[in-house]
């Protein structure tokens, strides 16, 4: 730095700052760079863009635009704290779990499937009782109705070992399905999920009230689709049993409907060629499908007591107990989010434990103990 010079000098700067970057347009833009550091990656861009707008407004004469207007993402005060250069970075994002997609669970699913039909189809070689039409036809129409758990009794095992072999094969079996049929679902409720999302996503301006009643249509469609499914099912096993094991219409439709509900008396069964090739598919997705259709139905009673519960919590009035009770901190009053955590408990959405967990959580980033979480919190957490 230099001192200054006598007035009778030649007209320049009085001191001379020795730094190695520019000099900013404006005084905001020096202040700005105190605030978040120095003029490299530390300062926002956002900011930079925003100071030079003012100030090009400010030198032409218009008026900036609204710092506070509700357009406006960025409301950071010019007093504020200095930010960390890994501003908007998370911290814990690396331990979260990372759950496995429902596409790769289906997939999984569809290749123990192959796995578990080749072991049946190995078993069904050694001494086995019943019709026989095609050796491989015979012993995938062997394994499906195994793991559907439905049992006609027209193939069954004779000696010891393949009996001792289809106790293993039939446990297996019951728990597999229950994966695959997991599997399945949680693949079509992601789909569902990303479909309603974009919808959401889509339509911003859709009041809440409107959302929720599309989440009730949805709830409905499903019942619809459960029932068509099943009368779809019973129909199209009717048709193909009359055609293919050429029985009466009674006896095709009581066949259906005691295969399809995995009954299976046993005193019908599917006996020729075309009837378990079909039989080998059909009975694989109608036992999966109609078992869903039936859990949709009772995933509807319950949604629908559940609304009756909320509503009732929703609206009823409080009193001097539920004011006791909500009132976690015992200051003599209950706040809007204590109101919040109080319904919210009343409705089954949360547990003591859950809120428990959060508090814990929140007294742990509270350094300071002072009841709230200030960025200076964040900044000493990283």
């Amino acid at each position: 730095m230099e001192l200054p010079r006598s007035p009778g000098t030649a007209s320049a700067p009085l001191w001379t700052i020795a730094e190695e970057d520019e000099l900013p347009e404006s005084a905001a833009l020096v202040k700005d760079r105190l605030v978040y550091g120095s003029a490299g990656s530390d300062l926002p861009e956002a900011v930079l863009d925003d100071r030079r707008q003012g100030d090009r407004a400010e030198k032409s004469g218009i008026s900036a635009p609204d710092r506070w207007s509700p357009g406006r993402r960025l409301k950071k005060s010019r007093t504020a704290p200095a930010m960390t250069s890994d501003y908007g970075k998370r911290c814990g994002d690396d331990d979260k779990p990372r759950l496995e997609s429902a596409a790769r669970i289906a997939r999984q699913a569809a290749i123990g499937f192959c796995i578990y039909i080749a072991i049946g189809v190995l078993i069904y070689v050694w001494r086995f009782s019943g019709t026989r039409t095609h050796t491989l036809v015979d012993a995938v129409y062997f394994g499906i109705v195994t793991m559907c758990t439905i049992g006609y009794g027209d193939i069954a095992p004779v000696s010891s070992t393949t009996k001792l072999y289809c106790c293993v094969f039939v446990v297996i079996g019951m728990g597999f399905i229950d994966v695959l049929l997991s599997g399945m679902v949680a693949y079509i409720l992601e789909r569902q999920e990303e479909l309603l999302m974009s919808a959401v996503e889509g339509g911003r301006h859709q009041t809440a009230r409107r959302v929720s009643r599309l989440g009730r249509m949805r709830k409905r469609m499903k019942v619809v689709l459960a029932l068509g499914v099943v009368i779809g099912c019973v129909t199209l096993g009717t048709l193909a049993v009359h055609k293919l094991e050429e029985l009466s219409w009674v006896d095709s439709f009581y066949l259906s409907c005691i295969s399809v509900t995995t009954v299976g008396y046993g005193d019908h069964a599917f006996e020729s060629l075309a009837g378990r090739l079909f039989a080998s598919m059909w009975l694989l997705i109608s036992s999966l499908a109609v078992a869903r259709a039936f859990l949709f139905l009772a995933e509807a009673r319950i949604a629908r007591r559940n609304r009756l519960i909320a509503k009732w919590v929703l609206t009823r009035e409080m009193t001097v107990g539920d004011l006791v009770a909500a009132d976690i901190d015992n200051n003599g009053f209950v706040s809007k989010s204590e109101f919040v955590v109080y319904k919210l408990k009343e409705l089954g959405k949360i547990s003591q434990d859950d809120i428990m967990e959060v508090c814990r959580q929140f007294n742990i980033m509270d350094r300071d103990n002072s009841g709230r979480i200030t960025l200076s919190c964040l900044s000493d957490a990283v």
